[in-house]
């Protein structure tokens, strides 16, 4: 490891440094893993761009898209660099993405229930987030503001689930539920990993320098919060896109393709179009 004197990005000075030992594989990357692991937001924001435009679907998802490109982008220089600066770039974007899902779940019909007032109040609520995070400046508190908007994210996700129209019941909402199965089970098992590396550090640190690399990279459970938050937030953008076009009643109907864990909408072979 480095002296503290050559961190190539100087002393970390975020109020978070994770499990991770820093300026072990590059002296570049402060957390060779815990940045190179936001990978994974960066391939399936652009994977999921690429169907949404395929599809024609609308082009909010674009922006949802790309929301969830920021928080990798922005995670990445976090943990890259261990500054302060470079850690609201990561938590504040994860706030604006939880936003930007809440306004996608709440207006799943053609016809925009909440107009104007729904934006508004979520650009108000990401405003007094970021400006009231940067005077607390406790990461439990990010945390509570961000677990709040993916509770209420999950409830109303429920609740459109079991409200399909009846002519997409037999298969549109059976899959549907797996999706939101899979998506929270993605981020019940990165909470939980994340969890073991905030509490066992010391253990996996150790067990880490018994083991050396490749093999103790298994261990850095940061880097796996980020695979599986990626893959949980995918698979409900790809639900959320569903839904949209269920709600619609016109639309073409879409099955669900998968390359391996990743899954995607095409429009189904010999569909009928519904009234």
């Amino acid at each position: 490891m480095l002296e503290q004197d050559s961190y190539y990005w100087g002393i970390p000075t975020s109020t978070i440094d994770w499990c991770e030992e820093n300026y072990v594989v590059s002296q570049y990357l402060a957390e060779y893993f815990n940045t190179t692991t936001n990978l994974a937001f960066v391939f399936l924001a652009f994977f999921g761009i690429y169907n949404t435009i395929t599809n024609n679907f609308s082009k909010t998802f674009v922006i949802a898209h790309l929301a969830v490109l920021f928080v990798g982008i922005g995670s990445w220089f976090f943990h890259m660099t261990l500054q302060y600066e470079m850690q609201l770039l990561d938590e504040l974007p994860m706030i604006y993405a939880a936003c930007v899902m809440v306004w996608h779940i709440f207006e799943v019909h053609p016809q925009k229930r909440y107009g104007v007032l729904l934006p508004l109040f979520l650009v108000g609520y990401s405003a007094f987030v970021t400006y009231s995070y940067i005077i607390i400046n406790n990461p439990v508190y990010h945390q509570v503001c961000y677990g709040l908007l993916v509770g209420t994210v999950v409830i109303r996700s429920v609740y459109v689930c079991h409200r399909i129209p009846t002519a997409y019941q037999a298969y549109e909402q059976i899959w549907m539920s797996r999706l939101l199965w899979m998506g929270a089970g993605c981020f019940g098992c990165a909470f939980l990993v994340w969890n073991i590396d905030n509490q066992f550090c010391s253990f996996l640190r150790d067990w880490r320098s018994t083991v050396g690399l490749p093999i103790g990279a298994i261990s850095e459970l940061h880097g796996w919060w980020h695979i599986g938050t990626s893959l949980g937030v995918y698979y409900f953008l790809v639900f959320c896109e569903w839904v949209h076009q269920v709600m619609n009643g016109k639309a073409p109907r879409y099955e669900l393709q998968w390359i391996g864990p990743l899954c995607y909408l095409r429009p189904a072979k010999g569909q009928i179009k519904s009234n």
